[in-house]
């Protein structure tokens, strides 16, 4: 097996597993308050503590969730909430290349009578910094794009995105499950009023995945029934793997990944481009190190992926909530790509436990793969 589709998710590190396996043995409730629960209890806090240094904020601003996709859901559809509250007008923004958490949530907001309109991006990935502030309303509240672009590796000017949505007085939120561990996270440094992290995406467990909030006076709870999570997420916490997240992001060396992935990348991208014609790259050059979305013309990608599969290498047609689908992927689409070329696409995403040779080895069964696919 070499798999290429560390975007998706991430092997667990070794560490992490051991210390999962260790926090088996804290099974009582952290909200009991007997020894026992207050250990649980510690632990997590511990884990907060962790997670909120490596994205520059403070433990009482950090929530634990079940997911990315929660996250994203809890900041966007309590707009649903606050639309029933008020009777007044709401509109919302989210860039045209969000993970699908996103587009599908904003967009079920329009059935509440909320405003959303989708941010065009250029055709190199990045915002339309002209076009983002043609969309702006006297009653924008809230604005979502995310940082590093989980199909594309496209990185966002982010700074300069949320202070323009400040100026409207709308807040801001980023996904950035896909930067942590790969650039810089830092909440003050990025100017955002919301921010997502996940485990499962830096070599920690599936289960655990956080959600920063600046104020907890600007969110509401998404899931309603015990007091956790400062009355904003409620549900007994899943320990064992925010304690798994916890080392995970211990861990983190981000200099060293992007120096691992980026020697990968470019011996990808080399070999692939001595051996075949007809390739068009979406990745931009100053996107993440480890990740290339790649359109093999003339033929399906998702046929391609399934060929690579029966040769043992494990890659996308683009987003891992998606992967199963062969329609085009609506990143690729928001860059203005025709639909031929989108669906000849496929995303490789290079990891920490990926090496040179395997690399060598995907490019030269792609290639043979593609040549062949291309004379049928």
């Amino acid at each position: 097996m070499i798999y290429c589709d560390n975007n998706a998710t991430t092997a667990l590190h070794a560490p992490v597993r051991d210390a999962m396996n260790e926090a088996l043995s804290l099974y009582a409730n952290a909200s009991g308050v007997y020894k026992s629960a207050r250990l649980v209890r510690e632990a997590i806090e511990s884990a907060r503590t962790s997670v909120a240094s490596a994205i520059g904020c403070r433990a009482d601003q950090l929530l634990f969730t079940g997911s990315g996709t929660e996250a994203n859901n809890q900041v966007l559809k309590q707009y649903i909430e606050r639309k029933c509250r008020v009777e007044e007008k709401i509109h919302v923004l989210v860039s045209a290349i969000e993970h699908s958490s996103v587009i599908k949530s904003a967009t079920y907001l329009r059935q509440f009578g909320i405003e959303v309109d989708i941010i065009e991006v250029h055709n190199n990935g990045t915002v339309n910094i002209d076009a983002y502030k043609r969309l702006f309303k006297p009653y924008t509240k809230f604005v979502s794009i995310l940082l590093a672009n989980n199909e594309t590796g496209v990185i966002q000017d982010i700074p300069t995105l949320s202070k323009i949505a400040h100026e409207h007085n709308a807040l801001f939120h980023s996904d950035a499950v896909q930067a942590l561990g790969k650039i810089p996270v830092n909440v003050h440094d990025l100017g955002v009023d919301f921010l997502t992290v996940s485990s499962h995406k830096i070599y920690g467990p599936k289960g655990a995945a956080a959600l920063y909030v600046a104020d907890d006076d600007t969110v509401l709870p998404f899931m309603h029934g015990g007091q956790h999570e400062r009355n904003l997420r409620a549900g007994t916490e899943n320990a064992v793997a925010i304690i798994g997240f916890q080392k995970a992001v211990e861990l983190l060396d981000t200099s060293f990944f992007n120096q691992h992935t980026k020697i990968l990348k470019e011996t990808f991208k080399t070999g692939l481009l001595a051996s075949l014609n007809d390739l068009v790259f979406h990745d931009h050059n100053e996107g993440l190190s480890n990740t290339v979305s790649v359109s093999f013309l003339g033929i399906s990608g998702h046929k391609l992926a399934m060929n690579c599969d029966l040769e043992g290498i494990y890659v996308s047609t683009g987003s891992a909530c998606a992967a199963g689908s062969p329609e085009p992927s609506h990143v690729i689409n928001a860059y203005n790509i025709d639909e031929e070329t989108n669906k000849s696409t496929l995303r490789f995403s290079f990891g920490l436990y990926n090496s040179a040779e395997e690399i060598k080895t995907v490019v030269e069964k792609v290639s043979i793969m593609v040549k062949r696919m291309r004379r049928i």
